[in-house]
């Protein structure tokens, strides 16, 4: 029982098999509601015993889960029903185990085995109960990851930059030796990447290259600068592109001043 996604540094971090530190807490929650409803009879033990019998029931067979379940998800991954549905018959049998040993510590009775069928039913009801929350808890803590832009860089540069910059709007590229420097809305980075590879990525954005060394989204210029048959383009932000005077007549058919 995991959230989807990874977690790190300090307590976040650590896991047992596939579960995190949010799946734990939700267990002993529902302990406490277990015990104070007097589920399963419990009514017959001091509130305080019952508390400690239901926390040991739902930590221990939370451990229990844990560990079962990543060969089962690594087998199943792709089928996520048949992956719930072998998850709870998985877990119950070793959960009926421990819950028969922890009730006949609780309860200060005789090792009976034959208590341990009685176990199987209410232990596999909540056992599926356990399950929903495990999946109402991925849902809710599952990373929301934002779509990029429909003008951000396109996937081989992408692949490159940092993911705040990657969704952002491309503005320009601009080549720098044997690096490129990636502008956005959202800042710039500089990547290891030819000229001629970007330009080949870009072929399907509205944009020019207006100098050797630099491509321009179109939507970025904001105004144009000419002397002497060269120019200079002032983008979003602030960013100055020059304009080769062999690209010069390219750029003026474009209508971008």
């Amino acid at each position: 029982m995991s959230a989807n996604g990874s977690e790190s540094g300090g307590w976040r971090a650590w896991r047992i098999g596939r579960s995190g530190p949010a799946e734990f807490p939700a267990l002993s929650v529902m302990g406490i509601f277990l015990a104070a409803f007097s589920v399963f009879e419990s009514e017959r033990n001091a509130l305080w015993v019952s508390l400690l019998y239901w926390q040991g029931a739902m930590l221990g067979g939370g451990v229990i889960a844990a560990l079962i379940e990543p060969p089962l998800h690594r087998r199943l991954e792709g089928r996520p029903r048949l992956f719930a549905v072998a998850q709870v018959f998985a877990m119950t049998p070793p959960i009926v185990a421990w819950i028969w040993v922890l009730s006949t510590l609780v309860e200060q009775r005789n090792w009976n085995p034959g208590h341990l069928v009685l176990l199987v039913v209410p232990v596999f009801n909540v056992n599926v109960a356990v399950v929903i929350l495990a999946w109402l808890l991925r849902g809710a803590l599952a990373p929301r990851h934002r779509a990029p832009s429909p003008d951000a860089p396109p996937p081989e540069l992408r692949a490159k930059l940092p993911p705040r910059l990657a969704r952002a709007r491309l503005i320009a590229v601009e080549a720098e030796d044997h690096y490129l420097r990636i502008h956005t809305e959202a800042g710039a980075a500089l990547i290891l990447m030819s000229l001629s590879s970007a330009l080949a990525a870009l072929k399907d954005h509205d944009g020019l290259q207006v100098h050797r060394s630099w491509w321009v989204a179109r939507r970025a210029v904001e105004a144009a600068r000419w002397r002497k048959g060269r120019g200079v383009l002032t983008l979003t932000g602030g960013i100055e592109a020059p304009v080769s005077e062999s690209r010069a007549a390219a750029v003026r058919a474009l209508d971008w001043a």
